[in-house]
């Protein structure tokens, strides 16, 4: 198939005009050579002048589209955007955020050479702004190279913004809209569970705008319900499903993404949560934990030895209710996981851990 771009990079926005310019340009200045690249703008209902950024660079740029539409979500945006998509492959980044000037290149290159064996490559995220880490699962980019989740199925990814998809895989693909995070990640590894492969590239970096004011849509997760509920509804689920469709179980990578994901759930506040929804979360937790092995949890890496405790804990509690009441009603009795978590999850013995925890800046990282 004939392309007429090289690469297309979708670019959500909503109401981002302070860094847009930073995220076109640093598209632009790619040394692969902006001609060789399709640049798709999609005004998620913007209320300030990302608008007026667009239209400038449309109207400087053959190769630039601009898209508008009602506020209806980054999933629905980059899914539009996708229908415009010329390139050979896709990238869908976030309005606020930069690419270093080679990481296309060496991104394409990498496709180009690896093509029949992989679906998509992802370079490194790194923080910018707030802070100039790189992200907690930084480790597997040790090298460039082709992994193979089912010889290294902790090395789990997450990021659709730092990925260079097929277009003829996603021209297949739609990201979630009943998803307000998690989306990408979903998407992506929904497609990885088809090859157990997709290539890392050590020398590729994408730099994650960690803003001051924390109210991007990753920093202020915590913040929003679907969070708690419609993410592992439709993301942990989706991905439990599709491997045991494909695998009759659900795969030690599947698990050390779902354990990932507990993991900082386990370390929140629940703050905006009242009781009843701190329950239904714990009880989700709990039921998910049935599709993890032991070994997963006491053998990773990104576990400390109190997380252990209380995911062991909260395990042996599960297995506990269903051999002493079994299930009632189609419904699991999770009664007795009120004596790990109390009332508001805060047990003398979680107060004490989260005591020790308060400065540990790992558990701010999502």
């Amino acid at each position: 198939m004939e392309y007429k771009y090289k690469i297309s990079i979708i670019i959500p926005i909503y109401n981002t005009e302070i860094y847009l310019e930073d995220a076109i340009n640093s598209v632009i200045n790619q040394t692969i050579g902006f001609q060789n690249i399709q640049l798709i703008l999609v005004n998620d209902g913007s209320t300030d002048n990302s608008e007026e950024i667009c239209l400038k660079y449309k109207a400087t740029y053959d190769n630039v589209i601009y898209l508008r539409q009602e506020n209806r979500g980054v999933s629905y945006a980059r899914n539009n955007g996708l229908e415009y998509a010329e390139g050979k492959y896709v990238n869908c980044m976030d309005s606020d955020d930069k690419w270093e000037k080679d990481a296309l290149l060496y991104m394409y290159n990498f496709m180009e050479n690896k093509y029949s064996e992989i679906d998509f490559v992802s370079a490194r995220l790194k923080y910018f702004e707030a802070s100039e880490d790189y992200h907690y699962l930084d480790y597997k980019f040790e090298s460039t190279r082709i992994i193979n989740i089912e010889k290294e199925p902790e090395m789990i990814i997450l990021h659709g913004n730092t990925t260079l998809f097929k277009s003829e895989i996603m021209r297949k693909m739609k990201f979630d809209t009943r998803l307000k995070i998690a989306e990408d990640a979903t998407l992506l590894n929904t497609i990885l569970l088809e090859k157990l492969k997709y290539g890392v590239i050590r020398e590729a970096i994408y730099n994650y705008r960690k803003r001051n004011t924390n109210n991007s849509a990753v920093q202020s997760s915590k913040l929003n319900k679907s969070w708690y509920f419609d993410t592992p509804k439709y993301a942990w689920n989706k991905l439990i499903e599709e491997s045991i469709k494909e695998y009759k179980c659900v795969i030690k990578y599947v698990q050390y993404f779902l354990l990932y994901e507990i993991k900082w759930r386990i370390n929140c506040q629940y703050i905006i949560l009242n009781y009843l929804e701190i329950k239904e979360h714990l009880e989700i937790i709990s039921e998910t934990l049935k599709y993890i092995d032991d070994d997963v949890i006491d053998t990773y890496r990104l576990l400390d030895s109190s997380e252990k405790e209380i995911l062991t804990k909260i395990k042996e509690q599960s297995k506990q209710n269903i051999q002493k009441k079994g299930i009632k009603n189609g419904k699991n009795n999770t009664n007795n996981i009120k004596r790990i978590t109390n009332k508001k999850y805060t047990s003398r013995k979680y107060d004490k851990i989260n005591r020790r925890r308060k400065h540990n800046t790992i558990y701010s990282k999502i």
